[in-house]
């Protein structure tokens, strides 16, 4: 019996790879997060008997590190988005300039790092991924945005602090994290659950 072969564009496999390795960085650092949070759980029944203040010094590492690997969850992501968007481009044959390629790619054109202000990035990602496939960019800017901007700042303090106030944190800034994570998520699910045609 002959084999049937299927000849599948370099394209789909590109953007297969991509998707793939998006899942698979977003499931590892999804993974650190529900163990912080776990390990903070555990300590609220461990410390939930003592003085409010020793129970928020236990709290706030867990506190930072979750800013932290949300933040880094949603920038990596960011970063996938605009390396599928550019095979959706490039497998169209839509000519981009200058301009957004060095934006997608975050190389100027002698190949040196660039970066967007991880807000503009998310906004950009979004919109770049949605002209790509010819899909609705479900990006709104309500009141889950003024949330994640309240984390990001939080954790912009946190990962370059220039005094012990930048370091401090509260449990409404842990409520924020997990708020912004669910839109975020739920966000992400929405676009790439769309049909990618190429």
């Amino acid at each position: 019996m002959k084999r049937i072969r299927i000849i599948v564009p370099r394209e789909f496999k590109d953007a297969y790879e991509q998707v793939m390795d998006m899942i698979a960085i977003t499931n590892i650092l999804i993974t650190d997060i529900d163990r912080v949070i776990k390990i903070s759980d555990e300590k609220i029944r461990q410390y939930k008997e003592s003085t409010e203040e020793k129970f928020l010094n236990e709290q706030k590492t867990w506190i930072r590190l979750s800013i932290r690997l949300l933040i880094t969850s949603i920038e990596s992501t960011c970063f996938k988005l605009k390396q599928i968007a550019m095979i959706g481009y490039r497998s169209r044959g839509i000519i981009l300039d200058e301009e957004d390629i060095s934006k997608l790619t975050e190389r100027t054109k002698d190949a040196r790092p660039r970066y967007l202000p991880t807000d503009d990035n998310l906004k950009y990602s979004f919109k770049m991924l949605a002209s790509a496939f010819n899909h609705k960019n479900k990006l709104k800017c309500g009141k889950e945005w003024g949330t994640f901007l309240k984390v990001l700042k939080k954790r912009n303090g946190l990962t370059h602090p220039k005094n012990k106030s930048d370091l401090q944190v509260l449990p409404s800034d842990h409520k924020d994290a997990a708020d912004t994570m669910e839109w975020f998520f739920k966000l992400l699910q929405e676009q790439v659950s769309q049909p990618f045609d190429l």
